[in-house]
């Protein structure tokens, strides 16, 4: 039975979207020049941070008043999109800047800095962080899809930014996210970990998948499982799962029972895969790490969803 995944990072999204506002925009007209609404920003796929010297808590995203967005956005920024309204019902929209938005100059000079999603995750306040990845993949989905892949049209945002269509034959136009199974493959106290090519040194993690066409999320799971380790799944079960915005996948976390210890791997694929016993797993989450033939290795950091999926197994009852 699957459990509640907002301890992972990118999840619990704490705004209330209104998909059934998006489709009035007389309503959408209204918040967006409301003097309460805030605008978030995204340049180069970095949401951008407050500078405020002051704090020593959490980092957070720059809000700024959108009813003021003509007196700091260039004249071709693309419309904000919504991204939901608070509890208070005050709305928050994101939208991009050009990559050569001039920091150094303007009414906004000195209150914000773009960051790389992934280094300030870590720092990022949990709230402000799922916002921002919504932001990313929804903003990024936008600028991979300008035209029309049924007639080749140009397309135009429309629904508040949450749909593309297209003027010349109707196309209506949806934000993608890819469904991945990412898996801990476990038998008795072992679980079986791997190193994907072009891994960081030091670093070894669950085995991942694409679910194909047609496929259920458990047959994916047996499916990546046999492929990458050679390893045959008996049971699977979800237990968490995480809206990943690199540029837009779900990451859907499984542990998996395996009928064999026997290793049969594609070096395509991965480079390596090492089965782990519940200790050594416990170590390679702690700082030390576990060492294995004379290499320290590691989990991968919290932000990954690989890192909760070998927390939750490990602190299971035997």
């Amino acid at each position: 039975m699957a459990q509640t995944s907002d301890f992972i990072p990118f999840t619990a999204f704490p705004l209330d979207r209104a998909s059934a506002l998006r489709r009035d925009a007389d309503k959408m007209e209204s918040l967006l020049n409301h003097p309460d609404t805030d605008l978030i920003l995204i340049q180069d796929g970095k949401p951008v941070l407050s500078q405020d010297p002051q704090s020593t808590g959490a980092r957070k995203l720059l809000r700024l008043a959108s009813s003021s967005r003509s007196a700091f956005l260039p004249k071709s920024s693309p419309e904000p999109i919504l991204m939901g309204l608070d509890d208070k019902g005050r709305a928050t929209f994101a939208t991009t800047l050009p990559a050569r938005f001039d920091w150094n100059d303007g009414p906004i000079q000195g209150l914000g800095e773009p960051e790389d999603l992934r280094m300030a995750a870590g720092i990022m306040d949990m709230a402000d962080l799922a916002i921002a990845g919504t932001a990313k993949a929804i903003l990024d989905w936008h600028s991979r899809h300008g035209f029309c892949a049924n007639c080749g049209e140009t397309t135009h945002m429309a629904e508040a930014g949450w749909k593309r269509a297209c003027p010349s034959c109707k196309t209506e136009h949806f934000p993608r996210t890819d469904p991945v199974a990412i898996m801990l493959a476990v038998k008795g106290d072992q679980c079986l970990l791997g190193r994907g090519i072009g891994f960081r040194a030091g670093f070894i993690s669950a085995l991942a998948g694409f679910i194909e066409p047609g496929e259920t999320v458990e047959e994916g799971c047996a499916r990546e499982l046999f492929e990458e380790a050679g390893v045959k799944m008996t049971s699977a079960r979800i237990v968490a799962n995480q809206p990943w915005p690199f540029p837009s996948q779900l990451m859907i976390g499984l542990i998996a029972e395996v009928e064999s210890y026997d290793l049969n791997i594609d070096t395509h694929e991965i480079s390596q895969a090492i089965w782990f016993s519940r200790d050594e797993a416990r170590q390679l989450l702690s700082e030390a790490g576990c060492t294995r033939d004379g290499v320290t290795l590691h989990a991968p950091p919290p932000l990954a969803i690989a890192h909760h999926l070998i927390r939750i197994w490990v602190s299971e009852k035997v």
